[in-house]
């Protein structure tokens, strides 16, 4: 797994106790889905890292807009990020 560089999340929810991030990935290819993955696990871990312990929970909405993103891929991401994170897809 590799840190990338700094990572500030689009929200802060503090009610929730939550971090979000918005991705607009490309992921119709199945290197691409590989790379998401992989880049929102180290984003997660790194974002967690500089945030308050209270803020724990991350929440990934993908905006998916304008792609054709067949189900199982959907649900392959979720599983992969599912103990990191909860994810959300948005057409």
């Amino acid at each position: 797994m590799y840190d990338y560089w700094s990572s500030t999340p689009e929200f802060i929810n503090e009610k929730n106790k939550e971090f979000i991030f918005v991705c607009n990935h490309a992921l119709e290819a199945d290197e691409q889905v590989t790379m998401s993955i992989q880049y929102n696990l180290s984003r997660v871990k790194f974002t967690r890292s500089q945030l308050p312990s209270h803020i724990s929970n991350c929440r990934i909405i993908y905006d998916i807009r304008g792609q054709l993103i067949d189900v199982h891929i959907q649900e392959k991401i979720v599983n992969q990020l599912s103990l990191v994170a909860s994810v959300e897809f948005k057409e």
